[in-house]
């Protein structure tokens, strides 16, 4: 399960996917997901991503499972 929630950034909040800020209050995208090991599920829920932006991170942190889920299901819908 990869469930995604539209959330209001924070001032000097950036995108975790490009390391980008979120500015004129673009909408952000949080998620859950039960893909993760226990420990990384907590990590994953408190981060802001651009759309379509999850997958770079994933990548980067070696989450194969859910980057290849996110692969599957195609990544603009993350």
């Amino acid at each position: 399960m990869l469930a995604k929630h539209v959330a209001l950034a924070t001032k000097g909040s950036f995108c975790f996917g490009c390391n980008q800020a979120f500015e004129g209050g673009a909408p952000a995208v949080k998620f859950e997901s039960d893909l993760l090991p226990e420990s990384d599920r907590a990590e994953l829920s408190n981060l802001f991503f651009h759309p379509a932006h999850l997958i770079r991170y994933a990548r980067r942190r070696n989450w194969t499972v859910l980057a290849e889920y996110i692969e599957s299901a195609g990544p603009a819908h993350f």
